[in-house]
């Protein structure tokens, strides 16, 4: 496996230090990795992208890992469920002329109320299926892997993803493993990840600690942290995905409440131990 850097591992700094792309690549060069891992939303205007993105990846030499874009299908007006599939799609051209070799989406995110009512559950998952769907028939026009990532909800667990996976029914939608957000839906991270592996086209690397909390079904909520100081198994994640024969890259996407200057190098310390 390879090991890459998904920009929003820095995204306070970004902001905070108004970086630039090619601030970012000189940064993922010196913590010593070798990918890159960009994200749409954080690279605004959409229409000089492609040639900032090759612009970082020519100086530096990084190879591109994914073009991580953020979508929420959960939309009930038609309107905003259409502007999900049309703004996702410009940034597949994006994709495309960057040939990315895999692009992370989303499907939705679940609110409480329609988490805990069975009927409004069942209508924002169709609805993020219909997006999904409608998307990835984009992505297979311009010869593109979407893998949809275990975030916000729709979908959070490893069964959830496969389930998307199977629905949608095409080579062309596959899933990024997020070994911490598992846990977000009650599911250990190895648990999640040994599920969804036979499907993984892409793997997120953040760690989590467990605070107590008697409102959610399992017991507890999570915490980002640091990673490598916190409870998701990270070596028996990383050994589920060897077996399985992925040999893809994983993008540290750092998430810890630690300042990004010290939090980043080292999490890219534990990343180098896990992944080999």
């Amino acid at each position: 496996m390879k090991k890459a850097i998904c920009l929003y591992s820095f995204h306070r700094r970004y902001q905070a230090e108004g970086w630039d792309l090619e601030r970012y690549g000189d940064e993922v060069v010196a913590l010593g990795i070798e990918g890159a891992d960009f994200l749409g939303r954080m690279m605004e205007p959409i229409d000089t992208a492609v040639e900032r993105i090759e612009a970082v990846l020519k100086r530096t030499g990084l190879i591109l890992s994914s073009l991580s874009l953020s979508s929420n299908f959960n939309q009930p007006k038609k309107e905003d469920w259409q502007a999900q599939v049309t703004g996702l799609g410009a940034w597949l051209d994006v994709a495309a002329a960057v040939k990315a070799p895999v692009c992370r989406i989303f499907g939705g995110h679940l609110p409480s109320a329609e988490k805990a009512d069975p009927a409004l559950r069942a209508a924002a998952w169709q609805r993020m299926l219909d997006g999904v769907a409608a998307i990835t028939k984009e992505a297979a026009k311009r010869g593109l892997v979407l893998a949809i990532e275990n975030h916000g909800g729709l979908p959070c667990t490893g069964q959830e993803q496969v389930e998307v996976i199977q629905a949608v029914n095409s080579p062309f939608l596959r899933a990024t493993i997020d070994v911490g957000n598992y846990m977000g839906g009650g599911q250990e991270g190895i648990e999640g990840t040994r599920i969804a592996a036979p499907y993984c086209a892409y793997v997120h690397l953040k760690d989590n600690v467990k605070v107590p909390d008697a409102a959610t079904p399992w017991g507890w909520k999570v915490q980002a942290c640091t990673v490598g100081e916190g409870v998701v198994d990270l070596p028996g994640c990383m050994e589920v995905l060897r077996k399985a024969g992925y040999d893809g890259f994983v993008g540290l996407e750092y998430e810890g409440s630690e300042d990004e200057i010290t939090g980043v190098p080292k999490s890219v310390e534990c990343m180098k131990r896990v992944v080999r």
